[in-house]
């Protein structure tokens, strides 16, 4: 049992769940296992209807360093903020529900914020998830072990970790909660709707000093949706808007969003994404009409920042490659024809429409 009944734990794990009975039981067996043994667990449940609730209920009655809060109908950036509103930790961790992690993660994050007096500590991550039909796609997010020695270091870098999957959600990461709070981060806004977790991470990094990178991936998902994993997750259109807009205010904060390498890294991946949102509207699974998806296409690629991408970008995949002309040309109707063929792509196994729309 982590030792939490006398004084303050060194990190607080904040889980949220819902409906979540077939894998919470490994998710909270793998922070019990952790090295570490100075951490509490707080689990929010926003209202299971399967057997969640009893297998939470069972651990903390055997172990004090687990709480369950019960909040029926709390979305999950609600759910976020009552486990953070709870926390008695030096350090904040989030954990999914469908996730578990290597018993030396929380140590070995902690002994690198500690050792060079960190106010963000990063571990890598990977996951299975289902693809297209019956495949199983596997992706793996981690970078070398480094500590930026300044504020200047982190933000020049910053595009590679953002690249890299590695700076897009609260996951797999310490945050100091001193921070958190003073700052005064939630992930839902006023009104309780669920923000992009990109923006509370944006937020905390904003005017970060001391960022480090473990250079292992300790944190593990399989067999969840996609749109749960720790990276940049698009679930549709107006939130891949939302992600740009986001990590533009952050770039001109730092005064680099006249930097090259960074502006092409986000023109890059915003148009990858962007592709991808218009080969998901051919997806079977949304039971659009043709003239549905004429009108959604033409939404997506007539703005002036989709040709703006359009032109700057470099991208990977044969897909997207293909609805440059399209697209910098503004004709939806030749956008409309390739994104039903990359929506085949898709399907057949091509993954070049970029790492960060591969994970929503």
């Amino acid at each position: 049992m982590p030792s939490t009944m006398h004084g303050k734990p060194v990190v607080s794990i904040v889980v949220a769940t819902r409906d979540d009975a077939a894998t919470i039981r490994r998710a909270l067996e793998s922070i019990q296992n952790q090295t570490l043994r100075s951490h509490e667990t707080i689990v929010v449940d926003g209202g299971s209807t399967d057997g969640t609730l009893g297998i939470v209920e069972n651990m903390a009655q055997r172990d004090l360093a687990i709480s369950l809060v019960r909040a029926d109908g709390c979305g999950l950036a609600a759910a976020l903020d009552l486990g953070m509103a709870r926390a008695r930790g030096r350090y904040l961790a989030f954990f999914d529900a469908s996730a578990w992690a290597n018993p030396d993660m929380l140590a070995d994050l902690a002994g690198l914020a500690e050792e060079s007096s960190l106010e963000l500590a990063i571990a890598g991550f990977s996951a299975t998830v289902p693809g297209e039909g019956r495949r199983q796609d596997f992706i793996e997010a981690n970078q070398p072990a480094h500590v930026f020695p300044t504020q200047h270091d982190f933000r020049a870098g910053a595009w590679q970790l953002f690249e890299g999957n590695l700076l897009s959600s609260p996951c797999a990461k310490l945050f100091l909660r001193s921070r958190v709070e003073r700052l005064g981060l939630s992930f839902a806004d006023g009104g309780g709707v669920c923000s992009d977790a990109l923006s509370f991470v944006a937020g905390y990094v904003r005017d970060v000093e001391r960022v480090g990178l473990t250079g292992h991936a300790y944190y593990h998902v399989e067999g969840c949706s996609p749109e749960r994993l720790p990276g940049f997750s698009v679930r549709g259109y107006q939130a891949l808007e939302r992600q740009y807009g986001t990590l533009m205010g952050i770039y001109h904060h730092w005064g680099l969003d006249g930097d090259p390498t960074s502006m092409g890294l986000i023109q890059s991946r915003y148009f990858e994404c962007l592709v991808d949102c218009v080969a998901r509207v051919f997806s079977d699974r949304l039971g659009l009409s043709a003239q549905e998806r004429r009108r959604l296409v033409g939404e997506m690629v007539s703005s002036d920042r989709a040709r703006l991408a359009a032109d700057v970008a470099r991208p990977r995949g044969m897909g997207a490659r293909a609805m440059q002309g399209p697209i910098r040309s503004g004709n939806a109707g030749l956008a409309y024809t390739e994104g039903f063929l990359a929506s085949f792509m898709r399907r057949g196994g091509e993954r070049g429409l970029g790492p960060f729309c591969t994970l929503s």
